[in-house]
């Protein structure tokens, strides 16, 4: 639910203006540091930002990174709350997103479906009450009667045993694309068909969903849906957006005011990026955390690197910006790598990478992961 000051009242004045400016935070407990963002100009934001879309070998459902949830303790001690959150993929963000809690998330991919799968869970958000909801509704089940403060294993247990079917999944599915048109954004045919893709992907594997590359048959080497949900950090905590009513309410309030953008966009496009840059820096925003997955391994080596390079450094950084990034171990494990993770989630100073970079010292991939 939306909370309404003063604050806020005076502050949203800027949208009319298209602008948006947030205060100097140091701490913060809400999802507002500045005015929530307008329908219109949510919309708007996604058509203007985004660029043509590029393609991945994989429909990048959900996340492959079992190690995500480690960095959490490190990413609250290092980030402070109010700044600019920019990342990558499906809903592995929402986690960071929560437990940094920016003002203003932007997730940029190169794949059209991401950005219309972020609309889809944008949806989920507004039409749930709660994370049963929720949940019932990712999956295309009927809600299962749990308790609010129920733990995620017991609430992930309740959705496996819903009643679920065709007509469940026709109906919330009309609901979802009846909440997306509100947000006034053009959506052709195929848009709407990989929408429904999305959805019936979910409710079809459910929590044993996996993410898998096409044509590669390799969905058996990485983890289910569920069993992402339920990674800790490094003490073993649990730490997902979902692990608590608190966490996901705040989550709730954050998409209802608009404040994660989804764009198309590559990261070494020559739109997408630097349009963001432009806006962030002439509406005084500041980048605090950059989550880049493993995008860079495969830009590395490239032209394209040069050109991700040129977009990293036109973003308007904070002093203390980190990096996110995610290293599978093809070339041996790093000094933060858990055993039995096959991915390790690291946290790097970004402005420490871009000297090195400029000085000529990152000339493998490994000096990029191994700071």
């Amino acid at each position: 639910m939306r909370r309404l000051v003063p604050l806020l009242l005076l502050l949203n004045l800027a949208l009319a203006a298209g602008s948006i400016r947030m205060p100097a935070v140091q701490t913060q407990s809400s999802a507002a540091t500045a005015a929530p963002i307008s329908r219109a100009d949510f919309a708007k934001y996604i058509e203007q930002w985004s660029e043509p879309e590029g393609y991945f070998d994989t429909d990048n459902f959900i996340s492959n990174e079992t190690s995500y949830l480690h960095i959490i303790p490190e990413l609250q001690q290092r980030v402070r709350p109010g700044a600019v959150y920019i990342g990558v993929g499906p809903d592995q963000n929402f986690s960071y997103i929560a437990r940094t809690k920016p003002s203003l998330a932007i997730i940029i991919d190169i794949r059209r479906q991401n950005m219309l799968q972020h609309l889809f869970m944008k949806a989920l958000f507004d039409l749930a009450a709660n994370r049963t909801e929720y949940l019932a509704l990712f999956f295309a089940r009927d809600v299962p009667v749990v308790n609010r403060n129920a733990t995620l294993p017991e609430l992930l247990k309740s959705i496996r045993q819903a009643k679920t079917g065709d007509d469940v999944f026709r109906r919330d599915l009309a609901a979802i694309r009846k909440k997306i048109a509100e947000y006034g954004i053009p959506l052709s045919t195929d848009d709407q068909e990989k929408i429904e893709y999305v959805y019936s992907s979910f409710h079809r594997e459910g929590l044993d969903l996996r993410f898998s590359s096409i044509g590669r048959n390799n969905a058996s080497q990485y983890p289910t849906y569920e069993s992402l949900l339920l990674e800790t950090d490094r003490m073993g905590k649990l730490q997902n957006y979902l692990a608590d009513e608190t966490t996901f309410q705040w989550l709730k309030q954050f998409q209802a005011e608009n404040r994660l953008v989804p764009v198309v966009g590559d990261f070494s496009g020559s739109h997408a990026f630097k349009t963001v840059a432009s806006f962030l820096s002439k509406n005084n925003f500041r980048v605090s955390t950059f989550y880049t997955s493993n995008v860079e391994y495969y830009l590395f080596g490239q032209p394209s690197w040069r050109r991700y390079i040129d977009n990293v450094r036109a973003l308007p950084f904070q002093d203390q910006a980190v990096f996110i990034r995610s290293y599978f171990s093809n070339a041996g494990p790093l000094p933060q790598t858990v055993p039995g993770h096959r991915s390790t989630s690291l946290v790097h100073d970004v402005s420490k990478f871009l000297a090195d970079e400029r000085a000529g010292r990152i000339r493998y991939y490994w000096d990029v992961v191994n700071r």
